[in-house]
């Protein structure tokens, strides 16, 4: 049995993110990085672009978010 590895590119501060794991496919920008949880994944601080999602920003694992490429996000703008 082969186990499917997902590429995640490299976030730096600054990037926009969306939250994966949710109905509500949230936007947020990628304010710093704060270590590892206690299951060695990466964590960052990320300030949410919705006016009633709490805490704002918030920690999040780097496996429950994704980039936005650039191209999707002018589209949007």
């Amino acid at each position: 049995m082969f186990r499917r590895v997902r590429m995640i590119p490299k976030l730096k501060p600054g990037d926009i993110v969306v939250r994966r794991h949710r109905l509500l496919k949230t936007h947020g920008i990628v304010l710093r990085f704060d270590g590892e949880d206690s299951n060695g994944a990466s964590r960052a601080w990320i300030k949410w672009d919705h006016p009633t999602t709490l805490p704002n920003p918030s920690l999040e694992t780097l496996d429950d978010v994704e980039l936005v490429e650039a191209d999707t996000r002018l589209k949007t703008l």
